[in-house]
């Protein structure tokens, strides 16, 4: 307990620190009187973030971005995967461990290597520097798809011989009896696909060529940059909007989270 306090303590400062220091003025985090907790706290950093001051990027606009965007992507996600999950572990069909083994080992690709043939995939339904472009690729996850197989493979299948005696066809079993059961599991891959789509740079930066469409890594990118790193209060705070939405998204599911991967054999 001791140590994992300790690790708890050395994760939590930095944090706390971008915290108070979004609110601090620029003579309290560089100067020499900079101090841990801010003794005028002031607002001026986020106005700064929130007036755009000429730039053609707007961090509000940014943040609305990828939030619907990941909002999105994750919802999509929970669906496909749960919909492939429960047919690879309760439906019988030819060619169904074979047709899984090599899903499954797509997850060895590195997502550099696919990055061109997507790129002119969405090229040619011209498709690119949209929301659709920027949703697809979260859409369907090879992980959530073996996490939600192994949880379902867990639920005894006396309820689902049960509720098929009772006349419920495949989707009403998956409906009201399979997807209730396997909240832990959605929560933890929710919280996964959040993360996913929120992080993500490398594909909005290769689809995306205007502005309004950008998401928040790619705005906080030019941001930082249009201030060169000198007016530190601004800077946190941006990163402070930055990894605020993560983590309330994983407190809000904790306690699902650890059921999930104490259930899926995620466990180190």
């Amino acid at each position: 307990m001791a140590v994992a306090a300790v690790l708890a303590l050395a994760w939590a400062v930095p944090l706390l620190w971008v915290l108070s220091s979004a609110f601090k003025p620029h003579y309290e985090i560089v100067g020499p009187e900079r101090r841990l907790l801010p003794a005028t706290a002031t607002l001026e950093n986020w106005r700064n973030l929130a007036d755009t001051q000429g730039r053609a990027v707007s961090v509000g606009r940014a943040f609305v971005n990828s939030l619907a965007i990941a909002l999105v992507s994750t919802f999509s996600t929970l669906l496909t995967s749960s919909l492939a999950g429960y047919a690879f572990a309760r439906l019988r069909f030819r060619g169904r461990e074979a047709l899984f083994g090599v899903l499954l080992a797509t997850m060895m690709i590195p997502n550099e290597v696919i990055l061109v043939p997507l790129f002119l995939q969405f090229h040619r339904f011209e498709l690119l520097n949209s929301y659709t472009a920027l949703v697809m690729p979260h859409a369907i996850s090879m992980l959530g798809v073996f996490l939600l197989r192994q949880f379902m493979l867990s639920i005894p299948g006396d309820l689902i011989d049960a509720a098929s005696i009772d006349g419920a066809g495949p989707f009403r079993v998956y409906r009201h009896v399979v997807l209730p059961l396997t909240r832990p599991a959605m929560a933890t891959l929710g919280v996964f696909a959040f993360l996913g789509s929120w992080n993500d740079f490398l594909w909005p930066l290769i689809v995306v060529n205007t502005p309004d469409k950008q998401t928040l890594p790619l705005a906080l990118i030019t941001f930082r940059s249009a201030y060169q790193m000198a007016d530190y209060g601004t800077v946190l705070a941006s990163t402070l909007v930055a990894v605020a939405p993560p983590l309330l998204f994983f407190m809000f599911a904790q306690r699902y989270v650890i059921a999930g991967i104490s259930r899926t054999g995620l466990k180190g």
